[in-house]
């Protein structure tokens, strides 16, 4: 399998020289190649990875976080159309909060080299947000998750942090923080069609399981079904939110009476005053955008012994 390794050196604490040696010398005992790009922005990812897949890559390890997996995600998309369909994406745990990679493998601690090199390759679905209304953002897919309100706050204001802080606290300290100072928002919403007007402060829209370094957001979806899991929060006492803090990690929300589920393949979001929108751990824009569901559209890597995901599989070869 040729395999490229797409290195984001921001991501987490960063990742030193010496960490990309250690990955070298390991992937070059294990399988004897080491192909590695290392990635300066975003756009820089996106690009790298278009051209890694066009000069035949079958394989992308995302070396970063959920941004990082995310660029490298729509890197795999020219013109709204897959680079090399068979190729299939592999996604490290080297991020502050890596909330994809552990969907991927229920929570349980893995090793992702391993997965890298002995994957189970499964066809998943993806998110596509579309601007509406001339909304300034450009359209993207994601991976994971795309929040709006406050959860894309606590996002935009842990950018802002150092990068010393440890992981669990880099999520949970804005969290806690902005919770004093939430404003709720007019929100307009249509599911396949179907129009609900609520007064919330903010909205999870999940492909994924987990989000915000660990949150449950994602309890009753899976990554094949082709739906999304909408959590709508509606306004409440801060006190009240932050004693709920813990439930925000069980996903325990479904009896909580200003928190509602809704579930959709196609989705339409705008809110007055405007949301803030963040996809995969990344601050994009504000509403009104579109998201629908692209079912199945995109192979990724899970641990071998996994339980989620699809359940039609196919062992990658090396």
């Amino acid at each position: 399998m040729k395999r490229v390794f797409l290195i984001n050196r921001k991501a987490g604490s960063g990742i030193s020289g010496r960490a990309i040696e250690r990955l070298e010398e390991y992937f070059l005992a294990r399988d004897g190649s080491f192909d590695a790009l290392q990635s300066e922005s975003r756009e820089a990812a996106i690009r790298q990875t278009r051209g890694a897949l066009a000069s035949g890559a079958e394989q992308i390890v995302a070396v970063g976080g959920d941004g990082t997996a995310n660029a490298a995600l729509n890197g795999f998309f020219d013109d709204e159309k897959l680079i090399n369909p068979q190729a299939c994406l592999a996604v490290a745990r080297a991020g502050s909060g890596s909330d994809y990679f552990r969907g991927l493998t229920n929570g349980v601690r893995r090793d992702w080299r391993e997965i890298v090199l002995r994957p189970m390759v499964r066809s998943v679905d993806i998110g596509r947000l579309e601007p509406l209304a001339g909304a300034a953002i450009e359209p993207l897919y994601f991976l994971n998750m795309a929040t709006l309100g406050f959860a894309a706050d606590v996002v935009r204001r842990k950018s802002l942090m150092s990068v010393h802080w440890p992981r669990t606290l880099r999520y949970l300290l804005p969290t806690l923080s902005g919770l004093l100072r939430v404003n709720p928002a007019r929100v307009r919403i249509r599911l396949d069609g179907r129009d609900v007007e609520r007064e919330s402060f903010c909205l999870i829209v999940a492909k994924g399981a987990y989000s915000g370094g660990g949150m449950k957001f994602g309890r009753r979806v899976t990554l094949d079904d082709g739906r999304f899991e909408l959590t709508l929060f509606r306004p409440m006492p801060a006190w009240k939110m932050i004693v709920k803090t813990p439930k925000l990690y069980s996903g325990d929300l479904e009896a909580e009476p200003t928190v509602e589920k809704l579930g959709a393949t196609v989705v339409e979001i705008d809110a007055d005053p405007p949301f803030l929108v963040e996809c995969d751990g990344d601050v994009i824009g504000a509403a009104p955008v579109r998201l629908r569901v692209l079912p199945k559209a995109v192979r990724v890597c899970f641990p071998l012994e996994t339980q989620s995901g699809p359940k039609t599989e196919t062992k990658a070869s090396r």
